[in-house]
């Protein structure tokens, strides 16, 4: 039995939620959590993942 094709949309999807996950469940989160860090340094990391998010689901073709 053969695997069904990945929904072409889905890709870019995971590939977001892989750098989101990357981003906030890794020890890399210690770069922009550090103690003399700006307190609105996570919040524009959660806006780049949210940009990020925004432009692959532009990019992405339409079924």
């Amino acid at each position: 039995m053969s695997r069904p094709p990945a929904d072409p949309p889905a890709m870019p999807s995971l590939l977001v939620f892989a750098v989101a996950v990357l981003l906030f469940g890794s020890p890399l989160r210690r770069l922009w959590l550090a103690e003399g860090a700006p307190a609105s340094l996570p919040f524009i990391v959660w806006l780049g993942v949210i940009a990020l998010g925004g432009w692959v689901a532009h990019r992405s073709p339409r079924p």
